[in-house]
């Protein structure tokens, strides 16, 4: 039999640089049960169509609202106190309420919509996908070339996602601090399990011979400042093939003499699986 749908309602953040113009752009996106519970909350971390609408948009303020956010869920959840009384502090939901009445300010919050759904959890990312991830050019959403740098890393991505450790790693990790201001180089994803920091980059060993140099050069610096780790994530060998690619072999050797380790797409599960393991 199936599982009933169950009623939700969601309310959208909104970034609204003027009151005097129409134009807005969501941001951040609450969604609850019909009870009131909070299913959870998603803010963007992509602010670069805010820019585009308002180059003076406080960048600084608008990364910290996620944080804020956080403590206002954690007051909305908390345990009910001895008499079965919920807390005084106002539950997340009626501040969005208010908010949404006051209309007022950068920040805008729209008016609550119902949703009705059988996952609440992947309602939440539906939601999220529909209304405040950027939208990709057509370009970027054709298939994708198999074994291709962005191909592993979509590959990697879907790995992190399913073995829940999304919200454990930093993505598009800058590395300007290591090497020179305004270097637009970033490394895909970094963790810091017990206080060394472990990066991870998706690449491709046919065609990045360029960026594995870079990798490279950039991992060398890296470790002149701070202890780090740094896995290169790559597509296994191609069956088809009779040996190693000439430059397959160029990017191994690159990558080896930075001390750079290397994994393959087929040996990621057990990779990410070690680092989901209960910390000593």
């Amino acid at each position: 039999m199936p599982e009933p749908r169950k009623n939700c309602e969601y309310y959208l953040a909104y970034y609204a640089p003027s009151a005097l113009r129409e134009t807005r752009i969501a941001i951040g996106l609450f969604l609850f049960e019909e009870s009131g519970r909070l299913v959870g909350h998603r803010m963007t971390e992509d602010w670069r169509t805010v820019r585009c609408l308002d180059p003076q948009a406080d960048l600084a303020m608008l990364g910290s609202l996620s944080s804020h956010f956080e403590r206002l869920a954690a007051e909305s959840i908390a345990p009910l106190t001895d008499s079965g009384i919920p807390p005084s502090e106002p539950q997340l939901y009626e501040r969005l309420r208010r908010m949404e009445e006051e209309f007022a300010g950068a920040l805008q919050i729209s008016a609550a919509r119902g949703v009705q759904t059988n996952d609440p959890e992947l309602e939440l990312d539906r939601l999220f996908e529909q209304y405040i991830a950027p939208r990709q050019p057509l370009r970027s959403r054709l298939p994708l070339r198999a074994g291709s740098r962005s191909w592993v890393r979509a590959q990697l991505t879907d790995a992190i996602r399913r073995h829940g450790l999304w919200n454990r790693f930093e993505r598009e990790v800058s590395v300007e601090q290591f090497t020179a201001p305004g270097d637009g180089f970033r490394i895909d994803f970094s963790y810091r399990p017990n206080g060394v920091v472990q990066y991870l980059h998706a690449l491709s060993l046919e065609r990045d011979w360029t960026q594995a140099k870079l990798l490279g050069y950039t991992y060398w610096r890296i470790r002149e400042k701070a202890e780090a780790r740094l896995t290169a994530i790559v597509a296994d060998a191609d069956p088809a093939l009779p040996a190693e690619l000439p430059m397959v072999q160029s990017c191994r050797r690159i990558l080896t003499e930075a001390q750079i380790a290397v994994e393959p797409l087929s040996r990621v599960d057990a990779f990410l699986a070690r680092l989901s393991e209960p910390r000593p």
